[in-house]
């Protein structure tokens, strides 16, 4: 009798496991098509949209040139709220603080000034055209840009450390956005 318990109880266990096998087996499989099925919607769709995978690298490493330029901001300017923490007992003066944030902003244009310079030199003379058009604008939009942030701050003495920082913020950016234009090249 108790053997054919055993045996009734492995036919039970076997019979249960073969079920349960082929359900995560066939899990896998609609997984497989599923992500089969996706990849082929999205080849379709850079198909109708004349995109193609250099075209996606491209945005991906701009979109990775903007990660690493925002980091680099905000480590910056956790850097500089470490020095000031630091400094809190010297009593920095507002003058101090603004000139430091001035420093900043020229450090950022004159790394700016050079990957502009370097880029004029790749690029033919209608691109060049095109690209001294939009920097002009781009600078002006830099300048309004800093006054309508600083503005928001209702007079005061922080308003120009707020202009500064923002100036200094908006042109590390475009010059990370320039240097993704480089590719490979380093400046």
């Amino acid at each position: 009798m108790e053997k054919f318990i055993y045996l009734v109880l492995g036919a039970v266990l076997t019979w249960a496991f073969y079920f349960v096998q082929r359900r995560v087996e066939r899990r896998g499989a609609f997984e497989t098509i599923e992500r089969n099925q996706k990849l082929l919607d999205l080849k379709q769709g850079l198909d109708q949209s004349n995109t193609n995978l250099d075209d996606l690298r491209r945005f991906e490493q701009r979109l990775i040139g903007s990660a690493e330029t925002a980091a680099r901001i905000a480590d910056s300017y956790f850097s500089q709220a470490e020095e000031v923490a630091r400094q809190g007992d010297d009593a920095v003066s507002q003058r101090d603080m603004n000139e430091q944030a001035l420093d900043g902003f020229r450090r950022a244009d004159a790394r700016l000034k050079t990957v502009v310079a370097h880029l004029r030199g790749q690029l033919d003379t209608e691109t060049l055209a095109v690209f001294e058009d939009a920097h002009r604008c781009w600078l002006q939009f830099r300048d309004r840009y800093a006054s309508f942030v600083s503005q928001s701050y209702s007079g005061g003495s922080i308003r120009p450390l707020i202009h500064a920082v923002t100036l200094q913020s908006v042109t590390e950016l475009w010059t990370s956005e320039l240097e993704t234009q480089l590719g490979d090249e380093s400046v």
